[in-house]
């Protein structure tokens, strides 16, 4: 379980864990109980950026917050994003989404995609308190988690995202979402993340019985498409219920 989660930690961030994990398929599976809580990690270095630009004007702390989230990650979800704006909405049917989204080149949807999501983190990191900010990176990972339950990978050829798809079962979706459960109300505004998890969650279900209907499920992209929506959909929650 801990190789595998140093293997997920490997994948969904640059971290640099040494060289000695090898990838096992049957340690990746065991460890996508432990999903949610990987997403701590990158949500504790989020902590400690707001906290060394904590004195900072607001907007500052957002750029920052936005390049090093950016950093952490790789890119690989906001990709995966662009790849699914591109193929889902170019108007093609079948394989021919498919190939749209496998393709290098970044097309007019991806584009349009990519500045509304890096635009909606910089405002809203310019304005979410620490405990948002730290709970992110979570509620990308459960509701990407909660997205898959139930669905089948749509490409016939397997890959990672196969691994990924097709393994989120009855035990994992409960995993990752107790362990979301217990972030949520060791927060100070409890009832308000509690709520905006909530909501982040049921939405990315909404998004992926869409998907599955367009495409027959999920894919390693349309994950990363539902992790940056839930996170948006988190921040901007718990922004509103403040008021």
């Amino acid at each position: 379980m801990a190789s595998g989660f140093l293997i997920l930690i490997s994948f969904f961030t640059r971290i640099p864990i040494g060289k000695k994990i090898e990838y096992k398929e049957e340690n990746f599976i065991k460890a996508l109980k432990l999903y949610t809580l990987a997403g701590a990690v990158t949500g504790l270095l989020l902590t400690l950026t707001y906290l060394l630009f904590n004195y900072q004007k607001s907007f500052l702390r957002g750029l920052v917050l936005t390049l090093s989230y950016a950093t952490i990650t790789g890119g690989i979800h906001l990709d995966g994003a662009a790849d699914t704006a591109d193929g889902l909405l170019s108007g093609r049917q079948g394989d021919k989404i498919f190939d749209i989204m496998s393709d290098s080149h970044l097309g007019a949807f991806g584009v349009i995609s990519l500045i509304l999501i890096i635009l909606s983190q910089f405002v809203l990191f310019s304005f979410s308190s620490i405990e948002t900010v730290f709970m992110m990176p979570l509620v990308g990972k459960a509701s990407t988690i909660a997205a898959c339950w139930n669905k089948k990978y749509a490409k016939g050829t397997r890959g990672l995202g196969t691994v990924f798809v097709e393994n989120i079962d009855n035990r994992v979706l409960l995993a990752n979402l107790v362990t979301l459960f217990v972030f949520s109300i060791l927060s100070w505004y409890r009832t308000i993340i509690f709520t905006a998890c909530f909501a982040a969650i049921a939405v990315s279900y909404f998004i992926s019985t869409l998907i599955d209907e367009k495409i027959g499920g999920m894919t390693g992209d349309t994950c990363g498409a539902i992790t940056e929506i839930s996170q948006i959909i988190f921040m901007i929650t718990v922004l509103f219920l403040k008021g």
